[in-house]
């Protein structure tokens, strides 16, 4: 007899977010930029990994033939004040956006220096 549904669901320890760099070392720069910190670990010579939250890793690897594939979204407070950070940095970032269908969601997104898209996202 097949397993039921419940007795086959996945229990997630952590998740992992990565993006693939043709310049691994820019591109990881450009990320501790955004983040506002250096990498917490370089678990191996191509990835340069930050801890987000107790369960959540963002990580830069050096890999060419993937770069600008992918798509990052982080959920912040203070929105508007990353923009203006990240805009004096030299990002070019629209101004947010309100997201249809929630009250108090807004939302912008722009690209890093490979193509890969980055959304800030801020609300409920």
């Amino acid at each position: 007899m097949p397993a039921s549904r419940e007795e086959i669901r996945m229990n997630i320890k952590n998740v992992f977010v990565s993006v693939h760099a043709s310049d691994f070392s820019g591109l990881s720069d450009w990320w501790s930029n955004l983040l506002e910190r250096k990498w917490d670990r370089q678990p191996m010579p191509s990835c340069h990994e930050w801890d987000l939250t107790e369960s959540v890793f963002f990580q830069v690897l050096d890999d060419a033939q993937h770069s600008g594939r992918t798509t990052v979204t982080l959920k912040v407070t203070g929105l508007d004040d990353h923009v203006e950070r990240l805009r004096g940095f030299g990002i070019n970032i629209p101004d947010p956006v309100d997201v249809v269908g929630f009250d108090s969601l807004r939302y912008c997104q722009f690209n890093d220096p490979e193509g890969n898209e980055v959304g800030l996202l801020e609300g409920s």
